[in-house]
């Protein structure tokens, strides 16, 4: 994911982008602890504003922070994964239905595949952040194209945790690049024909293989 220029983020701004870009990609792993001076030094700032971005990443739910001895990396349980996968099916069921039965889903059709493309790029490249964001950006423009602003920002509060879970998934089967590829394209046709029944079936079919790849039980 492309970060704003230095010059237009605040230290604080740069220090949560950072830390956040660090976590999802593994490189600070769950569970471990962190300390500013991790973060202060290699982006050459001090650490008051690294202790203002770990405040804000607690916010998130990503961090613990233990005041003087640094941050948690807050695990992402079994539990958080149900629930995650639970809340996506209810919201991405009713969106796509939502979308697939309304009018001017050119404009949205369009979106998805231009995601698609980036999904596939990032898939052959081995660009394994930015293969995430293509992914949970693809399913958060059907969710915006519905127009609940209510459901949009919850939908959003889910963005990292589900970023999280899929690296875990994906490193765990390294094949479902391809499958999850098809089955976009799969939800973008639905779409594109307006077959809404079609499209809730894929949608369930492409979270319960998620499910499975994250070995989540009810």
């Amino acid at each position: 994911m492309a970060l704003a220029s230095g010059e237009a983020l605040s230290a604080s701004d740069r220090a949560y982008d950072w830390t956040r870009l660090k976590i999802l990609d593994g490189s600070f792993a769950d569970g471990s602890m962190i300390s500013e001076s991790d973060v202060s030094e290699p982006l050459g700032i001090s650490r008051t504003p690294v202790r203002e971005a770990f405040l804000r990443l607690e916010h998130d739910g990503t961090l613990k922070v233990y005041p003087k001895r640094g941050a948690l990396i807050i695990p992402i349980t079994a539990r958080d994964m149900r629930d995650v996968l639970e809340a996506r099916l209810l919201v991405e069921s009713w969106a796509v239905s939502v979308v697939a039965g309304g009018r001017g889903r050119e404009s949205l059709v369009e979106t998805l595949r231009s995601l698609l493309d980036r999904l596939e790029r990032a898939a052959g490249e081995q660009m394994v952040l930015e293969y995430q964001e293509a992914d949970r950006s693809f399913h958060e423009a059907i969710v915006a194209a519905t127009e609940n602003g209510i459901l949009d920002v919850f939908y959003q509060s889910l963005r990292d945790r589900q970023l999280r879970m899929g690296a875990v998934a994906l490193a765990k089967h390294e094949e479902r690049h391809g499958s999850i590829v098809d089955e976009h394209l799969q939800i973008t046709d639905a779409i594109s024909r307006g077959d809404v029944d079609d499209a809730i079936s894929i949608v369930r079919i492409h979270i319960g293989h998620t499910r499975e790849a994250l070995d989540v039980r009810n």
